[in-house]
């Protein structure tokens, strides 16, 4: 099975004065006071979307913020770029701390009126493909700064998912990353999970998961999980949505998997160039960026 990962494309578009509320006021200083805006482009979002569709995949994950401050208008915008993709290849969708910008009674509750069939109905949630599995787990909130957290309550939930699962390849679907690319705790607090260590004590106890996707780093890369089942690889391909900045060394990236029911058994990692995504050179993760 082929899968190509894409996350964080961070969607953008003006709010009007009326959205201007809680964290959305920093959010859009940031944005365009203070030039983040700069730092993704339509361009990239759309050859990445392009990327994906050359490479004929069987399914397209999406670990978290299609959108840069959850607005109606940003997730409007994503679903339209998303649409050749939703369309035609199973797609599976998790929510990022951006798509979870502002209070809700559940968290991405607005993104699911807009991509719910390829969400589940609530959080955790199995999508199965055959021999491989996705099991997407919430780690995002509502937060001043940018600290997630998993619900307690959903680990003995996503326990029994992984027995439905039982047979398949099991991706775990999470937006922050357990750990950084030294394979340290990943940090600083102020932008991390909150309950990392919870949650890694429960995937060291819990059977069934065979690698972790994740994003919110836009800066791309794999380390491993150590568990008392073996290491479990953790795979951030970077932003999808980055602009092309050479001068910076930075730009957007996907990665492409090949996967069965016995495990991941190729890894490839696009870049984009400006104008198109291509081959990684000296392969996956060779550039450090």
């Amino acid at each position: 099975m082929k899968i190509v990962h894409l996350t964080d494309l961070h969607v953008q578009t003006v709010p009007r004065a009326r959205e201007l509320v809680g964290k959305r006021l920093i959010g859009s200083a940031n944005l365009y006071l203070l030039g983040r805006k700069s730092k993704f482009s339509e361009a990239a979002q759309r050859a990445a979307v392009t990327a994906a569709l050359r490479e004929e995949p069987d399914v397209v994950v999406i670990t978290g913020d299609l959108t840069a401050q959850a607005l109606d208008a940003e997730f409007a915008a994503a679903r339209e770029l998303l649409e050749p993709i939703t369309r035609d290849i199973p797609t599976v969708l998790i929510p990022g701390n951006h798509d979870t910008y502002v209070r809700e009674p559940v968290p991405g509750q607005k993104m699911r009126q807009y991509f719910g069939p390829w969400m589940g109905s609530r959080m955790p949630w199995l999508h199965r493909f055959g021999d491989v599995s996705f099991l997407a787990l919430e780690t995002c909130r509502a937060h001043p700064l940018s600290s997630g957290v998993t619900p307690s309550e959903q680990l003995p939930e996503a326990a029994s998912l992984l027995k439905e699962a039982d047979g398949s390849f099991v991706f775990l679907c999470i937006h922050y990353p357990l750990r950084g690319r030294r394979g340290e705790p990943y940090g600083p607090s102020t932008r991390s999970l909150s309950n990392a260590a919870e949650v890694e004590a429960w995937l060291s106890r819990t059977p069934g998961v065979g690698a972790i996707l994740h994003g919110h780093e836009h800066h791309g890369f794999r380390t491993e999980l150590q568990t008392t089942a073996g290491a479990v690889p953790i795979l951030d391909p970077g932003a999808s949505g980055y602009a092309y900045l050479p001068d910076k060394d930075r730009t957007a990236h996907l990665n492409v998997y090949e996967a069965d029911g016995d495990g991941i058994h190729d890894i490839r990692r696009l870049r984009f160039d400006g104008a198109a995504f291509h081959e990684e050179p000296g392969g996956a993760y060779a550039t450090g960026r």
